[in-house]
């Protein structure tokens, strides 16, 4: 029996067995660094008077702990102060809003927090919300998820 006559050639038109395909696809998988870098998720908005965000690394899925480096920004010449919190869904889809953090630093001033964040819940879906308070009544908001 011929073996090499058995195997199809680069011009056969018959297509490659099922588990060759996959045997393929496995390579190409498993073919990356195992220290492939987790890609930075950035998360912001702008509402009058106020615009902020953060960005998370190390979001690589629901058990990560995350870094934030979360900022706030006053824009307006209004008398009122800004806020900004992070957000995240568990899952069992329920939201948790996280501690607000206040710039009451006046119109063109930016403020910076660096944290982190994770929940035994876990992290499926995270967001921020920025917003602009008299005293303790919100006035105006923004959320990205």
């Amino acid at each position: 029996m011929n073996r090499k006559a058995d195997l199809p050639s680069l011009k056969d038109p018959r297509p490659l067995h099922h588990n060759n395909q996959a045997a393929l696809a496995l390579t190409v998988v498993s073919s990356g660094s195992a220290q492939a870098a987790v890609p930075t998720v950035f998360r912001g908005c702008s509402t009058t008077g106020a615009s902020g965000g953060y960005d998370a690394n190390n979001y690589y899925g629901p058990d990560a702990t995350i870094s934030l480096n979360i900022n706030l920004s006053d824009t307006s010449a209004d008398g009122h102060h800004v806020r900004v919190r992070f957000l995240s869904r568990n899952v069992h889809g329920t939201v948790k809003y996280w501690t607000w953090r206040s710039n009451l630093d006046g119109a063109g001033t930016t403020k910076n927090w660096s944290t982190t964040a994770s929940d035994s819940y876990g992290l499926f879906d995270i967001g921020v919300q920025v917003a602009r308070f008299e005293g303790n009544t919100l006035l105006n908001s923004c959320t990205d998820w």
